[in-house]
Protein backbone atom coordinates (compact mmCIF):
# COMPACT_ATOMS: atom_id res chain seq x y z
CA UNK A 1 0.00 0.00 0.00
CA UNK A 2 1.06 3.17 -1.28
CA UNK A 3 0.78 6.50 1.19
CA UNK A 4 1.15 10.02 0.32
CA UNK A 5 0.66 13.09 3.41
CA UNK A 6 -0.65 16.16 1.56
CA UNK A 7 -0.07 19.40 3.90
CA UNK A 8 -1.65 22.84 2.89
CA UNK A 9 -2.40 26.48 4.31
CA UNK A 10 -5.30 28.43 3.20
CA UNK A 11 -5.88 31.90 5.26
CA UNK A 12 -4.08 30.64 8.57
CA UNK A 13 -5.96 27.33 8.77
CA UNK A 14 -3.31 24.17 8.22
CA UNK A 15 -5.07 20.82 6.67
CA UNK A 16 -3.64 17.80 6.74
CA UNK A 17 -4.69 14.52 4.40
CA UNK A 18 -3.55 10.98 4.33
CA UNK A 19 -3.94 9.14 1.17
CA UNK A 20 -3.72 5.42 1.10
CA UNK A 21 -3.54 4.20 -2.46
CA UNK A 22 -5.04 7.21 -3.74
CA UNK A 23 -7.87 6.70 -1.45
CA UNK A 24 -8.75 9.81 1.26
CA UNK A 25 -7.85 7.73 4.64
CA UNK A 26 -7.43 10.73 7.22
CA UNK A 27 -8.29 14.76 7.27
CA UNK A 28 -7.26 16.86 9.81
CA UNK A 29 -7.30 20.55 10.64
CA UNK A 30 -5.62 23.31 12.69
CA UNK A 31 -5.72 27.21 12.99
CA UNK A 32 -5.25 29.90 15.35
CA UNK A 33 -7.50 29.61 18.55
CA UNK A 34 -8.68 26.06 17.33
CA UNK A 35 -5.36 24.54 17.89
CA UNK A 36 -5.84 20.77 19.80
CA UNK A 37 -5.87 20.19 23.39
CA UNK A 38 -5.10 16.43 23.92
CA UNK A 39 -1.10 15.71 24.73
CA UNK A 40 -1.03 19.19 27.01
CA UNK A 41 0.35 19.40 30.13
CA UNK A 42 -1.18 21.80 32.83
CA UNK A 43 -0.72 23.04 36.33
CA UNK A 44 -3.96 22.78 37.33
CA UNK A 45 -6.12 23.92 40.39
CA UNK A 46 -8.48 21.54 41.94
CA UNK A 47 -12.10 23.76 41.98
CA UNK A 48 -14.77 21.39 43.29
CA UNK A 49 -14.43 18.16 44.53
CA UNK A 50 -17.66 15.80 43.18
CA UNK A 51 -18.39 12.96 45.71
CA UNK A 52 -21.47 11.87 44.12
CA UNK A 53 -19.20 11.78 40.43
CA UNK A 54 -16.18 10.17 42.14
CA UNK A 55 -14.42 13.02 40.22
CA UNK A 56 -13.40 16.56 40.33
CA UNK A 57 -13.25 20.26 38.26
CA UNK A 58 -10.20 21.59 38.07
CA UNK A 59 -9.35 24.57 36.62
CA UNK A 60 -6.38 24.68 33.75
CA UNK A 61 -6.99 28.16 32.77
CA UNK A 62 -9.77 27.29 29.63
CA UNK A 63 -13.44 28.72 29.71
CA UNK A 64 -14.63 25.39 30.74
CA UNK A 65 -13.38 23.49 33.79
CA UNK A 66 -12.12 20.04 33.18
CA UNK A 67 -12.72 16.99 34.42
CA UNK A 68 -10.52 15.07 36.69
CA UNK A 69 -12.11 11.08 37.51
CA UNK A 70 -10.45 9.39 41.03
CA UNK A 71 -9.45 6.58 38.54
CA UNK A 72 -7.11 8.93 36.96
CA UNK A 73 -4.99 10.58 39.95
CA UNK A 74 -2.00 9.35 40.74
CA UNK A 75 -0.70 9.75 44.15
CA UNK A 76 3.37 9.27 44.59
CA UNK A 77 5.33 5.90 45.10
CA UNK A 78 4.31 2.84 45.23
CA UNK A 79 3.38 1.70 48.39
CA UNK A 80 0.60 4.27 48.79
CA UNK A 81 -0.44 4.01 45.89
CA UNK A 82 -1.25 0.71 46.83
CA UNK A 83 -2.76 1.69 49.72
CA UNK A 84 -5.03 4.22 48.20
CA UNK A 85 -6.19 2.33 45.29
CA UNK A 86 -9.79 2.28 44.56
CA UNK A 87 -10.06 5.44 46.79
CA UNK A 88 -12.98 7.86 46.83
CA UNK A 89 -11.77 11.53 45.08
CA UNK A 90 -12.47 13.10 48.85
CA UNK A 91 -9.18 11.23 49.84
CA UNK A 92 -6.98 11.68 47.12
CA UNK A 93 -7.90 15.29 46.31
CA UNK A 94 -8.90 18.98 48.15
CA UNK A 95 -10.19 21.87 46.81
CA UNK A 96 -7.83 24.55 46.20
CA UNK A 97 -4.99 21.85 45.73
CA UNK A 98 -2.76 21.90 42.90
CA UNK A 99 -1.98 19.04 40.45
CA UNK A 100 -0.33 18.47 37.30
CA UNK A 101 -2.24 16.83 34.48
CA UNK A 102 -2.38 15.84 31.00
CA UNK A 103 -5.44 16.44 28.91
CA UNK A 104 -6.60 12.72 27.66
CA UNK A 105 -9.73 14.13 25.72
CA UNK A 106 -11.27 17.19 23.81
CA UNK A 107 -13.97 19.10 25.19
CA UNK A 108 -17.27 18.23 23.66
CA UNK A 109 -20.93 19.53 23.56
CA UNK A 110 -21.32 21.10 27.18
CA UNK A 111 -18.40 19.31 28.96
CA UNK A 112 -15.01 20.36 29.71
CA UNK A 113 -11.60 18.54 28.17
CA UNK A 114 -10.80 15.38 30.54
CA UNK A 115 -7.85 15.12 32.39
CA UNK A 116 -5.47 12.48 33.67
CA UNK A 117 -2.38 12.58 36.28
CA UNK A 118 -0.62 9.76 34.67
CA UNK A 119 1.55 11.85 32.10
CA UNK A 120 2.24 10.43 28.40
CA UNK A 121 5.27 12.15 26.60
CA UNK A 122 5.26 10.76 22.90
CA UNK A 123 8.79 10.51 20.85
CA UNK A 124 9.42 9.48 17.54
CA UNK A 125 10.87 5.68 19.02
CA UNK A 126 8.98 5.92 22.65
CA UNK A 127 6.27 6.96 25.00
CA UNK A 128 8.00 8.00 28.03
CA UNK A 129 5.47 7.03 31.39
CA UNK A 130 7.24 9.75 34.18
CA UNK A 131 3.90 8.15 36.58
CA UNK A 132 3.62 4.53 36.24
CA UNK A 133 6.49 1.82 36.34
CA UNK A 134 5.61 -0.06 33.19
CA UNK A 135 7.21 -1.69 30.21
CA UNK A 136 5.21 -1.91 26.54
CA UNK A 137 5.59 -3.03 22.81
CA UNK A 138 3.19 -1.96 20.64
CA UNK A 139 1.02 -4.48 19.05
CA UNK A 140 1.12 -3.35 16.01
CA UNK A 141 4.47 -5.40 15.62
CA UNK A 142 3.45 -8.76 15.29
CA UNK A 143 6.96 -10.19 14.67
CA UNK A 144 7.29 -12.38 18.43
CA UNK A 145 11.04 -11.93 17.85
CA UNK A 146 11.49 -8.53 17.21
CA UNK A 147 8.44 -7.78 20.18
CA UNK A 148 10.97 -9.61 22.94
CA UNK A 149 14.61 -8.02 21.45
CA UNK A 150 12.34 -3.99 22.20
CA UNK A 151 10.79 -5.11 25.46
CA UNK A 152 14.35 -6.30 26.86
CA UNK A 153 15.70 -3.00 25.56
CA UNK A 154 13.43 -1.19 27.08
CA UNK A 155 13.41 -2.76 30.02
CA UNK A 156 17.31 -1.40 30.40
CA UNK A 157 16.34 1.70 29.55
CA UNK A 158 14.23 1.90 32.77
CA UNK A 159 17.33 0.84 34.95
CA UNK A 160 18.63 4.44 35.66
CA UNK A 161 14.98 5.78 35.67
CA UNK A 162 13.49 5.29 38.49
CA UNK A 163 9.42 5.32 39.03
CA UNK A 164 9.27 5.80 35.11
CA UNK A 165 7.84 3.59 32.55
CA UNK A 166 7.91 3.08 28.90
CA UNK A 167 6.28 2.13 25.59
CA UNK A 168 8.05 1.53 22.60
CA UNK A 169 5.94 2.56 19.25
CA UNK A 170 5.24 0.60 16.35
CA UNK A 171 8.45 3.07 14.82
CA UNK A 172 10.90 1.64 16.48
CA UNK A 173 10.79 -1.50 14.75
CA UNK A 174 13.78 -2.43 13.48
CA UNK A 175 15.27 0.40 15.41
CA UNK A 176 18.76 -0.58 17.37
CA UNK A 177 18.81 -0.16 21.32
CA UNK A 178 21.19 2.92 20.91
CA UNK A 179 18.61 5.10 18.92
CA UNK A 180 15.93 4.24 21.37
CA UNK A 181 18.19 5.08 24.24
CA UNK A 182 18.39 8.65 22.79
CA UNK A 183 14.93 9.42 22.05
CA UNK A 184 14.13 8.05 25.70
CA UNK A 185 16.99 9.67 27.71
CA UNK A 186 15.44 13.27 25.17
CA UNK A 187 12.08 12.78 26.89
CA UNK A 188 13.36 12.14 30.42
CA UNK A 189 15.40 15.11 29.83
CA UNK A 190 11.52 17.52 29.03
CA UNK A 191 10.03 15.74 31.96
CA UNK A 192 12.70 17.26 34.03
CA UNK A 193 12.08 20.28 32.85
CA UNK A 194 8.39 20.32 32.86
CA UNK A 195 8.90 19.06 36.93
CA UNK A 196 11.22 21.78 37.38
CA UNK A 197 9.35 24.63 36.34
CA UNK A 198 5.81 23.29 38.04
CA UNK A 199 7.52 24.15 41.12
CA UNK A 200 7.62 27.64 40.35
CA UNK A 201 4.82 28.73 38.44
CA UNK A 202 1.03 29.59 39.68
CA UNK A 203 -1.93 27.39 38.57
CA UNK A 204 -3.46 27.74 36.23
CA UNK A 205 -0.84 27.50 33.93
CA UNK A 206 0.23 25.77 30.97
CA UNK A 207 3.63 23.63 30.77
CA UNK A 208 3.62 22.13 27.73
CA UNK A 209 1.78 22.09 24.65
CA UNK A 210 1.22 19.33 22.58
CA UNK A 211 2.99 18.92 19.00
CA UNK A 212 1.32 20.86 16.28
CA UNK A 213 -0.05 19.74 13.40
CA UNK A 214 3.06 19.50 11.26
CA UNK A 215 5.05 17.98 14.50
CA UNK A 216 2.34 15.17 14.74
CA UNK A 217 2.63 14.46 11.03
CA UNK A 218 6.34 13.79 10.87
CA UNK A 219 6.63 12.02 14.35
CA UNK A 220 3.50 10.23 14.23
CA UNK A 221 3.34 9.52 10.82
CA UNK A 222 6.42 9.72 8.40
CA UNK A 223 7.53 6.57 7.96
CA UNK A 224 8.58 3.62 5.56
CA UNK A 225 5.42 2.60 4.13
CA UNK A 226 4.77 7.01 2.96
CA UNK A 227 5.94 7.61 -0.19
CA UNK A 228 5.98 11.31 -0.05
CA UNK A 229 5.17 14.38 1.81
CA UNK A 230 4.03 17.09 -0.82
CA UNK A 231 2.97 20.94 -0.04
CA UNK A 232 2.93 23.88 -1.98
CA UNK A 233 3.11 26.18 0.62
CA UNK A 234 7.45 26.97 1.21
CA UNK A 235 7.17 28.14 4.57
CA UNK A 236 5.63 24.47 5.41
CA UNK A 237 7.96 23.05 3.36
CA UNK A 238 10.68 24.66 5.54
CA UNK A 239 8.95 23.60 9.06
CA UNK A 240 8.41 20.07 7.31
CA UNK A 241 12.00 19.49 7.14
CA UNK A 242 13.40 21.30 10.38
CA UNK A 243 10.73 19.28 12.11
CA UNK A 244 11.92 16.08 10.15
CA UNK A 245 15.79 16.77 10.49
CA UNK A 246 15.24 16.68 14.28
CA UNK A 247 13.08 13.39 14.64
CA UNK A 248 13.80 11.57 11.34
CA UNK A 249 16.32 12.68 9.46
CA UNK A 250 16.60 9.42 7.13
CA UNK A 251 13.23 10.75 5.75
CA UNK A 252 13.84 14.29 5.12
CA UNK A 253 14.39 13.60 1.47
CA UNK A 254 10.34 12.25 1.10
CA UNK A 255 9.21 15.94 1.90
CA UNK A 256 8.95 17.77 -1.47
CA UNK A 257 7.52 20.81 -2.93
CA UNK A 258 4.41 20.32 -5.17
CA UNK A 259 4.04 23.10 -8.10
CA UNK A 260 1.58 23.13 -10.07
CA UNK A 261 -1.38 24.93 -12.14
CA UNK A 262 -4.01 24.00 -9.71
CA UNK A 263 -4.26 23.34 -5.89
CA UNK A 264 -2.62 20.71 -4.23
CA UNK A 265 -5.89 19.27 -2.60
CA UNK A 266 -8.02 19.64 -5.68
CA UNK A 267 -5.61 18.25 -7.87
CA UNK A 268 -5.68 14.58 -5.54
CA UNK A 269 -9.11 15.44 -5.41
CA UNK A 270 -9.30 15.66 -1.42
CA UNK A 271 -11.72 17.60 -1.20
CA UNK A 272 -14.26 15.54 -3.76
CA UNK A 273 -13.16 12.59 -1.33
CA UNK A 274 -14.07 14.21 2.20
CA UNK A 275 -17.62 15.30 0.56
CA UNK A 276 -18.57 11.42 1.46
CA UNK A 277 -17.53 12.35 5.72
CA UNK A 278 -20.03 14.68 5.65
CA UNK A 279 -22.86 13.09 3.89
CA UNK A 280 -25.72 10.74 6.01
CA UNK A 281 -25.47 8.25 3.33
CA UNK A 282 -22.48 6.99 1.60
CA UNK A 283 -22.52 4.70 -2.02
CA UNK A 284 -20.69 2.10 -2.46
CA UNK A 285 -19.35 0.82 -6.11
CA UNK A 286 -21.62 -1.83 -6.47
CA UNK A 287 -25.12 0.11 -5.78
CA UNK A 288 -25.47 -0.23 -2.05
CA UNK A 289 -25.45 1.98 0.45
CA UNK A 290 -24.50 3.18 4.34
CA UNK A 291 -26.00 4.97 6.22
CA UNK A 292 -24.58 7.01 9.39
CA UNK A 293 -26.43 8.33 12.66
CA UNK A 294 -25.03 10.10 15.10
CA UNK A 295 -26.63 9.81 18.61
CA UNK A 296 -25.34 11.16 22.62
CA UNK A 297 -24.37 7.56 23.24
CA UNK A 298 -23.21 6.05 19.79
CA UNK A 299 -23.19 6.18 15.96
CA UNK A 300 -25.38 3.59 14.52
CA UNK A 301 -24.39 2.47 10.92
CA UNK A 302 -26.92 0.77 8.28
CA UNK A 303 -26.03 -1.19 5.18
CA UNK A 304 -28.25 -1.81 2.34
CA UNK A 305 -28.43 -3.50 -1.03
CA UNK A 306 -29.60 -0.72 -3.13
CA UNK A 307 -28.88 -1.14 -6.72
CA UNK A 308 -26.75 -4.05 -6.02
CA UNK A 309 -29.01 -7.37 -7.18
CA UNK A 310 -25.28 -9.93 -7.09
CA UNK A 311 -25.15 -12.51 -9.95
CA UNK A 312 -25.32 -15.82 -8.30
CA UNK A 313 -27.39 -16.57 -4.83
CA UNK A 314 -28.56 -14.44 -2.68
CA UNK A 315 -26.23 -15.38 0.35
CA UNK A 316 -23.18 -14.96 -1.76
CA UNK A 317 -24.49 -11.29 -2.58
CA UNK A 318 -25.41 -10.50 0.60
CA UNK A 319 -22.15 -11.60 1.91
CA UNK A 320 -19.97 -9.73 -0.98
CA UNK A 321 -21.90 -6.47 -0.17
CA UNK A 322 -21.43 -6.92 3.63
CA UNK A 323 -17.59 -7.07 2.80
CA UNK A 324 -17.19 -4.38 0.36
CA UNK A 325 -19.16 -2.46 3.11
CA UNK A 326 -16.78 -3.75 5.95
CA UNK A 327 -14.24 -1.80 4.29
CA UNK A 328 -16.09 1.25 3.36
CA UNK A 329 -16.80 1.52 7.29
CA UNK A 330 -13.30 1.15 8.13
CA UNK A 331 -12.16 3.77 6.43
CA UNK A 332 -15.31 6.16 7.29
CA UNK A 333 -14.79 5.59 10.65
CA UNK A 334 -10.99 7.30 10.65
CA UNK A 335 -12.18 9.88 7.65
CA UNK A 336 -14.58 11.16 10.22
CA UNK A 337 -12.35 10.35 13.30
CA UNK A 338 -15.36 8.63 14.69
CA UNK A 339 -14.89 7.78 19.22
CA UNK A 340 -17.01 5.99 21.51
CA UNK A 341 -19.74 2.96 20.60
CA UNK A 342 -20.43 2.15 16.77
CA UNK A 343 -23.10 -0.46 15.91
CA UNK A 344 -23.35 -1.68 12.30
CA UNK A 345 -26.24 -3.33 11.30
CA UNK A 346 -24.81 -5.37 8.69
CA UNK A 347 -27.56 -7.47 5.91
CA UNK A 348 -28.67 -10.42 8.11
CA UNK A 349 -26.06 -13.51 6.49
CA UNK A 350 -27.50 -16.75 7.81
CA UNK A 351 -24.26 -19.01 7.92
CA UNK A 352 -21.93 -18.30 10.95
CA UNK A 353 -18.72 -19.14 8.60
CA UNK A 354 -20.00 -15.84 6.65
CA UNK A 355 -20.33 -14.01 9.71
CA UNK A 356 -17.11 -14.92 11.02
CA UNK A 357 -15.06 -14.05 7.61
CA UNK A 358 -17.20 -11.00 7.77
CA UNK A 359 -15.71 -10.30 10.98
CA UNK A 360 -12.51 -10.89 9.96
CA UNK A 361 -12.65 -8.75 6.95
CA UNK A 362 -13.12 -6.06 9.17
CA UNK A 363 -11.01 -6.43 11.61
CA UNK A 364 -8.19 -6.64 8.97
CA UNK A 365 -9.12 -3.52 7.62
CA UNK A 366 -9.57 -1.60 11.31
CA UNK A 367 -5.83 -2.39 11.83
CA UNK A 368 -4.52 0.72 9.43
CA UNK A 369 -6.47 2.30 11.58
CA UNK A 370 -3.80 4.22 14.45
CA UNK A 371 -6.28 5.15 17.23
CA UNK A 372 -7.11 2.44 19.17
CA UNK A 373 -9.98 0.38 18.14
CA UNK A 374 -11.78 -2.68 19.96
CA UNK A 375 -14.45 -4.87 17.86
CA UNK A 376 -15.95 -6.50 20.28
CA UNK A 377 -18.06 -8.90 18.00
CA UNK A 378 -21.71 -9.82 17.21
CA UNK A 379 -24.37 -8.99 19.42
CA UNK A 380 -27.42 -11.34 20.35
CA UNK A 381 -29.23 -9.19 17.58
CA UNK A 382 -26.77 -10.13 15.04
CA UNK A 383 -25.52 -6.56 15.29
CA UNK A 384 -21.54 -5.81 15.07
CA UNK A 385 -20.03 -3.71 17.71
CA UNK A 386 -17.24 -2.30 18.40
CA UNK A 387 -15.78 0.92 20.56
CA UNK A 388 -13.12 3.37 19.01
CA UNK A 389 -10.95 5.61 21.55
CA UNK A 390 -12.19 9.24 21.64
CA UNK A 391 -9.55 11.69 21.65
CA UNK A 392 -10.41 13.76 19.35
CA UNK A 393 -14.26 16.08 18.43
CA UNK A 394 -15.51 14.50 14.97
CA UNK A 395 -14.50 16.07 11.99
CA UNK A 396 -18.36 17.16 11.42
CA UNK A 397 -17.81 19.73 14.49
CA UNK A 398 -14.89 21.10 13.34
CA UNK A 399 -16.80 22.09 10.11
CA UNK A 400 -20.26 22.55 10.81
CA UNK A 401 -22.93 23.55 13.57
CA UNK A 402 -26.29 22.35 14.45
CA UNK A 403 -28.88 23.57 12.33
CA UNK A 404 -30.87 26.32 14.15
CA UNK A 405 -33.64 25.26 12.47
CA UNK A 406 -34.05 21.68 13.54
CA UNK A 407 -31.42 21.64 16.20
CA UNK A 408 -29.87 18.70 14.58
CA UNK A 409 -32.75 16.54 14.72
CA UNK A 410 -33.37 17.44 10.36
CA UNK A 411 -36.61 18.23 10.77
CA UNK A 412 -38.80 21.36 11.05
CA UNK A 413 -42.31 22.26 11.49
CA UNK A 414 -44.90 21.71 8.77
CA UNK A 415 -46.00 25.44 7.31
CA UNK A 416 -50.02 24.48 9.06
CA UNK A 417 -47.85 23.41 12.34
CA UNK A 418 -46.11 26.77 12.27
CA UNK A 419 -49.57 28.90 11.12
CA UNK A 420 -50.68 27.02 14.09
CA UNK A 421 -48.49 28.08 16.78
CA UNK A 422 -48.72 32.06 15.42
CA UNK A 423 -52.28 31.88 15.84
CA UNK A 424 -52.46 30.56 19.40
CA UNK A 425 -49.73 33.53 20.18
CA UNK A 426 -52.64 35.48 18.72
CA UNK A 427 -55.54 34.41 20.94
CA UNK A 428 -52.78 33.99 24.03
CA UNK A 429 -52.25 37.78 23.83
CA UNK A 430 -55.96 38.75 23.29
CA UNK A 431 -57.11 36.60 26.26
CA UNK A 432 -54.60 38.62 28.35
CA UNK A 433 -56.33 41.47 28.10
CA UNK A 434 -53.94 42.73 24.80
CA UNK A 435 -55.78 44.60 22.61
CA UNK A 436 -52.89 46.12 20.69
CA UNK A 437 -53.42 46.00 16.87
CA UNK A 438 -49.97 43.43 15.30
CA UNK A 439 -49.02 42.54 12.34
CA UNK A 440 -47.80 39.07 11.73
CA UNK A 441 -45.04 38.55 9.63
CA UNK A 442 -44.56 35.30 8.20
CA UNK A 443 -43.04 32.99 5.03
CA UNK A 444 -45.26 33.45 1.98
CA UNK A 445 -46.45 29.50 2.50
CA UNK A 446 -46.93 29.92 6.46
CA UNK A 447 -49.04 33.72 5.66
CA UNK A 448 -51.01 31.22 3.30
CA UNK A 449 -51.66 28.65 5.61
CA UNK A 450 -52.52 31.38 8.28
CA UNK A 451 -55.19 32.98 5.73
CA UNK A 452 -56.71 29.56 5.17
CA UNK A 453 -56.81 28.31 8.74
CA UNK A 454 -58.49 31.74 9.39
CA UNK A 455 -56.76 33.99 10.39
CA UNK A 456 -58.70 37.40 11.14
CA UNK A 457 -57.21 39.75 7.83
CA UNK A 458 -57.41 43.34 8.02
CA UNK A 459 -59.76 42.97 11.10
CA UNK A 460 -58.44 45.54 12.83
CA UNK A 461 -56.57 44.46 15.50
CA UNK A 462 -54.34 41.77 13.43
CA UNK A 463 -53.02 41.42 10.05
CA UNK A 464 -51.03 39.31 8.27
CA UNK A 465 -48.55 39.63 5.78
CA UNK A 466 -45.61 37.92 3.90
CA UNK A 467 -42.10 37.80 4.23
CA UNK A 468 -39.72 36.15 1.98
CA UNK A 469 -36.78 37.06 4.43
CA UNK A 470 -38.20 35.11 7.40
CA UNK A 471 -36.84 31.73 7.54
CA UNK A 472 -40.54 28.85 7.17
CA UNK A 473 -40.33 27.87 10.71
CA UNK A 474 -40.53 31.41 12.13
CA UNK A 475 -42.75 34.37 12.24
CA UNK A 476 -42.53 37.59 13.63
CA UNK A 477 -45.33 40.04 15.88
CA UNK A 478 -45.31 43.76 15.35
CA UNK A 479 -47.32 46.61 16.72
CA UNK A 480 -48.48 48.67 13.90
CA UNK A 481 -51.40 51.87 13.89
CA UNK A 482 -54.62 50.40 11.90
CA UNK A 483 -55.23 53.94 9.98
CA UNK A 484 -52.08 53.76 8.15
CA UNK A 485 -51.51 50.32 5.41
CA UNK A 486 -48.73 48.50 6.45
CA UNK A 487 -45.83 48.19 3.31
CA UNK A 488 -46.72 44.84 2.58
CA UNK A 489 -50.37 45.24 1.48
CA UNK A 490 -49.07 44.15 -1.80
CA UNK A 491 -47.79 41.32 -0.38
CA UNK A 492 -50.42 39.96 1.42
CA UNK A 493 -52.80 40.41 -1.60
CA UNK A 494 -50.16 37.83 -3.55
CA UNK A 495 -50.34 35.70 -0.80
CA UNK A 496 -54.12 35.41 -0.87
CA UNK A 497 -54.93 35.07 -4.32
CA UNK A 498 -51.92 32.64 -4.40
CA UNK A 499 -53.43 30.60 -1.51
CA UNK A 500 -56.73 31.21 -1.07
Amino acid sequence: MSKTILIDRLCGETSLALLEDGALAELYFESKGHEKLTGNIYVGRVENVLPGMNAAFVNIGLDKNAFLYAGDICVGDAQLAEQLRGARIERLVRPGQTVVVQVAKEPGGNKGPRLSCHITLAGRLTVLLPTVGYVGVSRRIRDEGERERLRLAAEELLAGAFGHGVIVRTAAEGASAEALRADFEALCRLWAAFEQRGEHVAAPALLHRDGSLIDCAVRDMLCEDVESVRTDDDALLDALRETARTLTPAFVARIVLDRAQSPLFDRFCVWKQAESAFRRLVWLKSGGYLVFDYTEALTVLDVNTGKFVGKRSLSETVFALNCEAAREIARQLRLRDVGGIVIIDFIDMDRSQQREALLDVLRECLRKDRTRTNLVGITALGLVELTRKKVRQPLSKHKFHVCGACQGSGLVPSHEFTARLALSEVRRRRMRGDDTPYVVFAAPPVAGMMLKLGAPVNAGVVRVLADETIAEAEYRFEPFDPDTPPSGAKLLKECTEETL
